[in-house]
């Protein structure tokens, strides 16, 4: 039963983050002004907005203009319910709980945002960074990285990817990746520590290969954007699942 409520409390949460990710991007507020279509701006009633449930009654489609809503919607309640009962099976009802959601549901709008507008905001990685410090140095980091761990982790990362951006741009003129994408690595070094980065470079490195081939040979063009943010949310997903078991393993 616990877990039900969870869900359904996360799946709230995810609608909440949908708003998040479609407006931050716009710099619009996401508490007061209502729900809308973003095709008609017809204002969405309550029962229109009940999360996963509406989408699946309105069959997909705005009740008034009839346009197809965006799938991301349900996508993103379910990802937020199952991260909450998830969370909850694995750490109970404690602080580190409390922790490890605010961790992911702020991977979860850094995805999206990336994915939909390839930008990655200060307004989520700059105070994702500053917790993570915090916990770290009064030792309540879910994840068991010290201070030392977590500066080192953030410094390393951010530097990492900043080099990278800068001697592509200075040797080929042109930007070939954003700063947004090192400040993420920054905001993920101080959760996860040092050990992480190597992981989530290679990672989403590899990943961001196998996507980006057969879409540059699709779309014939070698220039085409990849949001890359989204493969460093995946690779760090990824580490929490198995990155120690990983490790120990190579050990």
């Amino acid at each position: 039963m616990v877990a039900s409520y969870l869900f359904a409390f996360g799946a709230i949460v995810g609608s909440f983050l949908n708003v998040c990710i479609f407006r931050l991007v716009k710099d619009q507020d996401i508490i007061f002004k209502k729900s809308f279509c973003r095709k008609c701006k017809k204002k969405i009633s309550w029962y229109e907005n009940i999360p996963i449930f509406s989408y699946l009654f309105l069959l997909g489609r705005c009740s008034q203009c009839k346009n197809f809503i965006s799938l991301q919607y349900p996508i993103v309640e379910l990802l937020s319910g199952a991260i909450f009962v998830h969370t909850y099976l694995y750490y109970g009802l404690t602080s580190d709980s409390l922790c490890v959601v605010l961790f992911y549901i702020a991977l979860i709008i850094i995805f999206f945002t990336d994915l939909n507008e390839y930008l990655i905001l200060d307004v989520i990685t700059f105070p994702m960074f500053f917790v993570g410090i915090a916990i770290s140095f009064f030792q309540i980091n879910p994840f068991s990285i010290n201070i030392a761990e977590s500066l080192m982790g953030s410094i390393v990362g951010f530097l990492i990817l900043y080099l990278i951006r800068w001697f592509y741009l200075k040797y080929r003129g042109i930007e070939g990746m954003g700063l947004g994408d090192a400040k993420l690595l920054l905001f993920l070094g101080s959760w996860l520590g040092i050990k992480s980065i190597i992981f989530i470079l290679l990672v989403s490195a590899l990943s961001a290969l196998i996507v980006a081939i057969p879409l540059v040979i699709i779309k014939k063009d070698k220039n085409f954007p990849i949001p890359y943010g989204c493969f460093i949310v995946f690779a760090s997903f990824l580490y929490n699942l198995t990155g120690d078991t990983l490790f120990k393993f190579l050990s």
